[in-house]
């Protein structure tokens, strides 16, 4: 049964409210999402006092997103708040009005149930089983260290980007004091954190939060990288610390122009940008991974996988290719055949092509979705495909793996193979790849011309300057045989050899 979710999270600087449509432990798409810039611990003094226009501007947006909620029909709401809410002195009075004026019942989430909730936001959508974790909101830093895809540590340290500029980062543009004040600062509060440290081989650190997603826009719109996506995206340690010096030395009209920067941000994005820096420094990580799901995915999971303890995908590439296909629709025995003979090809002309697991995976990845750009129109659904893919939720696989599956996609039906564009984030061989895959592909596809599985499998014999495929048929599979053969010019120029279809 399709169920809807409302998920709100009141934060230290915005205010953010998802709505999935979900069938429980089977599939889900986000349906809508909104945000508004609230400041809720905007000039919260020594006493932790929230401020009166600041708790007028976060009971609007809430009022708001409870009457969204409501016209859409959403089965359950969920609201939490976090640091600001929770180091409030007058948290009680300010729980009572939004109960009172909104009829939501919030509910203030611990540090520890922060960062638990960003790490299954975390690893239910990124290929990452060790490493260290992030998340920076306005007010907090929620700090884990992640082993085996198990959370080991958790801390929550009162680091937010809204609470370092307002106490330290005074200035439009920082003074070297200031700088100095910050770094000092943030090196006390880490001092006591003996498993944030080295973890002898090296581990990545995963950022999670609207700071570091901002962080990945101005490197990606400065390196003109040619995907529009943030999660998954990766930068080293000597990029975070040009952007770092970089955005010290600007003051906040001149942060305003810089390309990819929400101006929401502009204000606060020094100050998490170091704070990033610091703690790869501080971890000895030389690598920052970004993740485009937290705090908000993480209840979410809670939700979807309801009765599994603990909530965890056990697969999140083969989940996320069953989403995607289920999402738009899908033939399954056709996928199921077309699967079974791309596989079988694949594994049977391996002295041909001389690939592997990896390979491997992507080609059956590919026959899962090689259709789903039906959904928007059949007649040049392979592109469709690929926009699909690429603008979709393909979660646990690189940039470089999501390119792979949508030009393979791409290419499954007609043509020749080119990168369309996305040769920046292909390796080198990565095109001879695509078309040696792509015709193994494209020779199952038109196995199953007529989607009624009369090929049942193949049997491939390399000859010298020739491969023969012999039909095994449990009908007349004269126009799969007459179709397959029609479109072999991919695998002559892949493979260097003739192909006979039989």
């Amino acid at each position: 049964m399709t169920q809807h979710v409302g998920i709100i999270d009141l934060g230290s600087n915005t205010a953010r409210m998802i709505v999935v449509q979900y069938q429980p432990h089977h599939s889900f798409k986000l349906v809508e999402e909104v945000k508004e810039n609230v400041r809720l611990a905007h000039n919260v003094g020594p006493d932790n006092q929230l401020q009166a226009q600041p708790i007028a501007k976060a009971l609007e947006t809430l009022r708001m997103f409870g009457n969204f909620c409501r016209a859409m029909g959403v089965n359950e709401v969920v609201a939490v708040a976090t640091s600001a809410v929770r180091d409030a002195a007058n948290q009680t009075s300010f729980l009572a009005q939004v109960k009172e004026e909104t009829g939501l019942d919030l509910r203030v989430l611990s540090g520890d149930e922060e960062a638990y909730y960003s790490y299954l936001g975390m690893i239910n959508t990124l290929g990452v089983s060790n490493g260290f974790m992030f998340d920076i909101g306005g007010g907090s830093v929620e700090l884990a260290l992640v082993r085996g895809r198990g959370l080991a540590n958790t801390t929550s340290l009162p680091l937010g980007t809204v609470r370092l500029t307002e106490q330290i980062l005074r200035s439009d543009t920082p003074s070297k004091a200031e700088l100095k004040a910050l770094d000092r600062h943030v090196d006390e509060a880490l001092a006591g954190l003996d498993w944030f440290r080295p973890q002898g081989s090296k581990l990545p650190l995963i950022g999670v939060g609207g700071t570091v997603r901002n962080l990945a826009k101005l490197e990606q719109r400065a390196q003109r990288y040619p995907l529009d996506i943030v999660h998954g995206y990766t930068m080293s340690l000597q990029r975070v610390d040009e952007w770092a010096s970089r955005l010290s030395k600007l003051n906040r009209n001149e942060r305003e122009q810089l390309e990819g920067l929400n101006n929401d941000r502009a204000d606060v994005i020094t100050a998490g940008v170091l704070l990033i820096q610091a703690l790869m420094q501080r971890c000895g990580a030389d690598s920052l991974w970004i993740c485009g799901h937290g705090l908000r995915d993480g209840i979410f999971y809670e939700h979807f996988l309801r009765g599994s303890q603990p909530p965890l995908l056990s697969d999140v590439r083969q989940f996320s290719v069953a989403n995607l296909a289920r999402i738009y629709g899908y033939n399954v025995l056709h996928v199921a055949k077309v699967r079974e003979l791309s596989l079988s090809l694949f594994d049977q002309l391996q002295s041909l092509h001389g690939y592997g697991a990896w390979e491997r995976e992507l080609l059956e990845a590919t026959s899962m979705v090689h259709d789903i750009g039906v959904a928007v129109n059949f007649y040049d659904h392979h592109k469709h495909g690929l926009y699909l893919i690429l603008n979709s939720m393909l979660n646990g696989y690189t940039h470089r793996e999501m390119a792979m599956i949508g030009l393979l996609t791409r290419h499954h039906r007609k043509g020749g193979v080119t990168d369309a564009g996305l040769g920046g984030v292909l390796a080198e061989g990565d095109l001879e790849r695509l078309g040696k895959l792509s015709a193994l592909l494209r020779i199952a596809e038109y196995l199953e011309r007529s989607k009624s599985q009369v090929v049942q499998g193949v049997d491939c014999k390399i000859e010298k300057q020739q491969v023969r495929i012999s039909v095994q048929a449990v009908g007349d599979a004269s126009i799969e045989i007459w179709d397959a053969n029609r479109k072999t010019n991919l695998f002559r120029k892949a493979y260097g050899v003739e192909v006979v279809i039989e």
